[in-house]
């Protein structure tokens, strides 16, 4: 299998934009530049457990997109920088609160949903309507 970020590296005929990758029309030029290594070490600093390789190999490429600009990537996502990644810990965690305010544990069962989140899930882009999409960094293939 292919890095992932191998289709997204600068010349590649899939990268975000190309006819080859779906048809995301959004413009790369909208992508903030690389971030730097302090930043994403602050990163593994702000957060409790080690980064995913891929998830840093991402950052070196680019850190983010202004959040509040066009969508980047097919579905409306806009990905976050270092300092939105910072603050997806807690964002998690308080979904999974609010989540289990609504829900007893039994109906969490009976809805087929558990689980259907972990703390270990870290939101790295997001839509205006509040989807997001995460990397896992639970322990083992995912």
């Amino acid at each position: 299998m292919r890095p992932w970020t191998s289709s997204y590296a600068p010349g590649s005929a899939s990268r975000p934009g190309s006819e080859s990758n779906g048809g995301c029309t959004s413009a790369l030029s909208a992508l903030h530049p690389p971030a730097s290594e302090e930043a994403i070490q602050s990163l593994q600093n702000a957060i409790a457990y080690p980064l995913h390789p891929h998830l840093v190999q991402w950052l070196r490429i680019h850190d983010g997109a202004h959040e509040h600009g066009a969508p980047v990537w097919p579905g409306g996502y806009v990905p976050y920088g270092v300092e939105g990644l910072k603050g997806g810990p807690r964002q998690t965690a308080d979904m999974l609160e609010e989540f289990h305010d609504q829900f007893t544990e039994e109906e969490i069962q009976d809805m087929g949903l558990a689980p259907w989140a972990d703390l270990l899930w870290l939101p790295i882009a997001g839509t205006n309507t509040g989807e997001s999409l995460v990397i896992d960094h639970r322990p083992g293939d995912t």
